[in-house]
């Protein structure tokens, strides 16, 4: 088995680098071969892995959901799904978390080695080429993430996205969207939209189960009973069940942002590209490395 091992090198401080010689380490010592798939920049990186994935045997990724983000997106423009495997790091790992992952170095590529199992899980694309791990976000909240300063973050923690929530909440920075989900057309006023391969968010499960699709939930033209809704996301980051919110589990939307506005979306925590988009669920489309003790469950 030849596996690729995909890093960010520059990414906390040279530690993906050496977690990525550990696992080279621990593979040629199992047996197999390592290949080290790093560019000087993101560009070169994603260069690189293309040039390469066709001869892997298997594709394993160190880093959180953004770096996680760039592999899967070589992998749906390439339509080349593989054996992935997943070395958290980061300071976001949805998708490791929901599908109980080992969050440790060492433990991730001893579970993939001698203690895992092949999951088909699904994941979303967009524009063809840019993958849906996790979560794909626009609107009111997803404005603030772009907003916040990385200096106020570092001194004030999550107590910023709270006041920069609050001081939203009386301004109109709602948007007009048109949404044709599964084929059928609806227009909401959105503050906030929130679309995700999985019904939960850091292990909160905010939506009902529903194998072969996405969920899509929204905040919509919001009013006094909703900015406890509001406010609850805003502070956790998770979406309450609530009957203020409004929920979908489509396989497909079209997004379409109304009156010439522009509305950049966020996916999987990094910016993305501004609507139009079409977004689209690939049911059982990745082999997953989850280890054996997993419980046997229906595609999410």
């Amino acid at each position: 088995m030849k596996y690729g091992i995909f890093y960010n090198q520059k990414a906390g401080k040279g530690e993906s680098e050496k977690v990525a010689f550990l696992g080279k380490q621990m593979i040629e010592k199992n047996g197999g071969q390592a290949l080290l798939i790093s560019g000087a920049t993101l560009a070169e990186s994603i260069s690189d892995l293309k040039a390469v994935l066709p001869d892997l045997g298997a594709l394993l990724v160190i880093g959180g959901d953004g770096t996680l983000n760039v592999a899967m997106s070589v992998i749906v423009e390439l339509d080349r799904p593989l054996p992935f495997g997943i070395i958290p790091a980061g300071t976001v790992n949805n998708f490791a978390s929901y599908y109980n992952l080992p969050t440790q170095a060492t433990a991730a590529f001893d579970m993939i080695l001698h203690q895992s199992q092949i999951k088909e899980v699904g994941i979303a694309k967009c524009k063809d080429h840019q993958a849906i791990g996790s979560s794909l976000t626009f609107g009111n909240l997803a404005d603030i993430g772009n907003e916040v300063r990385q200096q106020d973050k570092k001194h004030l923690g999550l107590l910023v996205y709270l006041l920069q929530a609050l001081k939203q909440i009386g301004k109109n920075k709602s948007y007009q969207i048109e949404y044709k989900i599964d084929g059928k057309k609806r227009n909401f006023k959105t503050w906030f939209a929130l679309v995700t391969t999985t019904p939960s968010i850091a292990g909160f499960i905010y939506d009902e189960e529903s194998p072969g699709h996405m969920h899509l939930s929204l905040l919509n033209n919001i009013h006094f009973k909703q900015v406890f809704d509001y406010l609850y996301f805003a502070i956790t980051g998770k979406l309450r069940v609530s009957k203020q919110i409004t929920s979908f589990q489509p396989q497909k939307i079209e997004l379409k942002a109304m009156d010439n506005k522009k509305v950049t979306v966020r996916i999987d925590g990094d910016k993305g590209p501004e609507l139009p988009l079409t977004i689209n669920y690939l049911p059982e489309y990745l082999p997953l490395y989850v280890s054996k003790k997993e419980k046997a469950t229906s595609e999410q």
